[in-house]
């Protein structure tokens, strides 16, 4: 019998296949055939240790909750202004780069939330997390001075995440009328918007360029 922290391992190699095989074939193309050729296993390891694929699609979405919002979770952590967070994060809501396979996961399981409870309550925990981001980095703003808010920081948070992840999925559908560009200036113009500061997303810090408007 495995010890426990090889069973471990191995269940997070076929989480990392399972995000991989969802991100290029979709939910609907999910098979433990396909899943045991990305984690170079066989399926009847791959049923094994996961006999019910629901289970181990609701492993795989949890895993994926979990990374994307731990990465987001960095950026408010960081000795930065509140400006520079909140260029951090409009760059970090939408897909690219090496998260770009997460923001796929997400995409694909949200449209398949309706269907299953446990999907639902996925999505809805994500949601409130990167709330509380925005909602935190929005306060921070207000009490130094740094932003003029429009509305309470709560109702702001909501519609920046509503955003991101709008325009997030019309970048995953591949709409020609949306590019990344576009998308960020959105972002950007919102935020200008409501804080009364420009600030253009950006991954690095000191990167957006703080002017009050008017």
């Amino acid at each position: 019998m495995a010890r426990p922290k090889d069973q471990r391992a191995r269940r997070e190699q076929i989480i990392r296949a399972t995000l991989q095989t969802i991100a290029d074939h979709g939910i609907a193309g999910l098979t433990g055939k396909r899943i045991a050729a990305v984690a170079g296993l066989s399926p009847r390891l791959i049923a094994y240790y996961y006999p019910d694929q629901d289970a181990l699609v609701e492993a795989a979405h949890q895993a994926a909750t979990d990374r994307y919002y731990w990465t987001r979770q960095a950026v408010v952590e960081a000795e930065l202004t509140p400006t520079d967070k909140l260029a951090r994060l409009l760059h970090s809501g939408l897909p690219r780069g090496k998260d770009l396979q997460l923001s796929q996961v997400l995409d694909e399981i949200s449209v398949n939330a309706s269907r299953s409870p446990m999907h639902a309550a996925l999505v809805t925990l994500l949601f409130e997390r990167e709330v509380s981001l925005y909602t935190a980095v929005l306060e921070d703003g207000a009490a130094v001075g740094e932003f003029e808010l429009t509305d309470a920081a709560d109702v702001l948070a909501r519609n920046f995440v509503a955003l991101e992840d709008a325009l997030g999925m019309h970048l995953l559908a591949n709409n020609s009328a949306m590019t990344l560009d576009r998308a960020e200036r959105q972002l950007a113009s919102y935020a200008r918007a409501v804080t009364g500061v420009a600030i253009e997303p950006a991954a690095g810090s000191a990167t957006s360029q703080a002017r009050h408007s008017g």
